[in-house]
């Protein structure tokens, strides 16, 4: 798929390879899949290459990435170009710090492209925060840091774990603060960059009325959607 034609379809799945028995949603509703390799990525590539072979011979399926960590040296790189040889449409680039880092993965990305004769910015990137605070403390806009940056993922379990705090504030009856400002960031820097932009669900199994709330919730704060952890998830969300 051309990062020119790149769209993210409103049904969103983030699951393990071994989980995903099925990405599509009930009445065969489209999914941007996003499997989530990121503990073993680097040695990933046979093990996404059915999943990406197999969504591939129906484009009615919608897009599919690759959720990863930062390729930090020479075997990074041919360990990514070996992923971007298997055809995904993207890669969900974890851990995003900011502008440098949606920087150097697009360079490296388009070193990978020509290694397999790719057209040069055909792979999208969505850079997923959370996990380090310099992106929401940072005034640096992430307009025009890449073309091919399609969107931003916020991770609010993994600025829960950094930050020490609590994702909800019960005692409160709202998110915890650091969540609250994060959020907002997070939805202040793409729109400054005209980008959509997701919620990470978590993996607790909130009930489905529960999940819709989380999802209009998300919405009316300004996100574009919310990325199911599991089909149970996805099933609930495309239901109502």
């Amino acid at each position: 798929m051309s990062v020119n034609r790149f769209e993210i379809m409103p049904l969103l799945l983030c699951a393990p390879a071994e989980a995903l028995v099925s990405a599509d949603a009930p009445a065969g509703r489209p999914v941007t899949l996003i499997v989530d390799i990121v503990k073993d990525w680097a040695t990933a590539a046979g093990k996404v290459q059915p999943i990406l072979d197999g969504r591939a011979s129906d484009s009615a399926k919608g897009p599919t990435l690759l959720r990863i960590g930062m390729p930090d040296d020479d075997n990074g790189q041919a360990a990514l170009s070996s992923l971007v040889a298997a055809r995904p449409d993207g890669f969900v680039l974890s851990r995003c710090g900011g502008v440098a880092d949606i920087q150097k993965f697009d360079a490296m990305l388009r070193v990978a492209e020509a290694e397999n004769g790719l057209e040069a910015g055909s792979v999208a990137i969505l850079a997923e925060v959370g996990a380090l605070p310099e992106f929401f403390l940072s005034a640096e806009t992430i307009r025009g840091a890449s073309e091919r940056l399609k969107g931003l993922i916020f991770d609010g379990a993994a600025l829960a774990k950094v930050t020490a705090s609590q994702a909800n504030d019960a005692t409160a009856g709202r998110p915890g603060a650091p969540a609250l400002f994060a959020r907002a960031a997070t939805v202040l820097k793409a729109a400054q960059a005209d980008l959509p932009r997701y919620e990470l669900l978590t993996e607790e199994p909130p009930s489905p009325e529960e999940l819709r709330t989380i999802r209009d919730v998300s919405r009316a704060d300004g996100f574009s959607g919310v990325i199911a952890r599991n089909a149970a998830q996805l099933a609930a969300l495309a239901s109502g």
